[in-house]
């Protein structure tokens, strides 16, 4: 068996092999489950597709076409990199700051109960 294929994800690797079986060529998943065992953070890179070793280069043909057809992600723009107070999501500068502020304004009313 050969790796032809490391997905970002199972869901990834389950769609790649799902292409190359449409091609006539069987495919196995493995360490699609291993993301399970990571918990909440993502785990990239866990995720592969086998085929047998004879089948690796038509494996590799239907991968470069599936590529090719992904349109390119483009870059952000300035305005959406640096994002104005007031638009679109909140500062999170400005919603520390008010956190903050209730924080120590609930600890010093606390402090103060429990003193007097």
């Amino acid at each position: 068996m050969k790796r032809v294929y490391e997905a970002r994800d199972g869901l990834e690797a389950h769609m790649v092999a799902g292409l190359i079986e449409q091609a006539g060529i069987m495919a196995q998943v493995n360490g699609d489950m291993l993301q399970g065992g990571v918990g909440d953070l993502p785990a990239a890179g866990l995720a592969s597709v086998w085929v047998a070793d004879s089948d690796e280069d038509r494996a590799r043909q239907v991968i470069v076409d599936f590529e090719a057809s992904q349109p390119v992600a483009s870059a952000p723009t300035l305005r959406e990199r640096i994002r104005e107070p007031g638009r679109g999501e909140p500062d999170s500068g400005r919603a520390f700051r008010q956190g903050l502020l209730v924080g120590v304004l609930l600890g010093a009313a606390l402090m103060a109960w429990l003193l007097a």
